[in-house]
């Protein structure tokens, strides 16, 4: 089972989504985070009121959906330490983390996903359309089911893919059906 390191705004978009279990099943992947992560996904906009409501990650920890991955030696720590003076504080552990493991990361950070590809060009990095794109084709999601999770990203955590996304019109189509 391969395993994905999530920054705090694409876990908040899969969360947004409600689709973390059908996506984990599909990829046959171990969602993970780490503490900063954990420490910054804390609200989503409710999707009727469209109030800021509190996230409780807490129950997908204890379920062993989301998987969390502590910060390991001085190596790591001190990459981290390198990395927040580049970017926020849960891209920089995340980025740390899965630069040192080699662990594939997802990150929607224009600026950071840029950091990482010029950086750390092994690392394997991962959007949410391109999340999105591969659960759809590998599990043959239904049209209205991708729409309604793009709906709901789109609604309570207020992501849209730049223009310049590979598959910026791909999600435009897919919320259109």
């Amino acid at each position: 089972m391969r395993l994905l390191l999530n920054d705090s705004s694409v876990l908040l978009n899969l969360l947004a989504a409600d689709c973390i279990s059908e996506i984990v099943v599909a990829m046959d992947w171990e969602i993970a985070i780490c503490p900063a992560v954990r420490n910054e996904t804390k609200k989503l906009r409710d999707l009727s009121t469209g109030d800021m409501v509190t996230v409780d990650i807490e129950p997908l920890i204890a379920a062993g959906q989301l998987r969390l991955i502590e910060m390991d030696g001085e190596n790591e720590a001190a990459l981290y330490v390198q990395q927040a003076s580049i970017v926020d504080d849960g891209e920089a552990m995340s980025i740390a983390i899965a630069a040192s493991r080699g662990i594939e990361l997802a990150i929607d950070d224009k600026q950071a996903l840029n950091h990482v590809r010029r950086t750390f060009p092994h690392v394997k990095l991962w959007t949410t359309p391109e999340l999105l794109k591969y659960w759809s084709d590998a599990a043959a999601v239904a049209p209205a089911r991708l729409r309604n999770a793009i709906v709901n990203i789109e609604t309570r955590s207020r992501y849209f893919p730049s223009k310049s996304h590979p598959l910026a019109s791909w999600w435009l189509n897919a919320r259109s059906i």
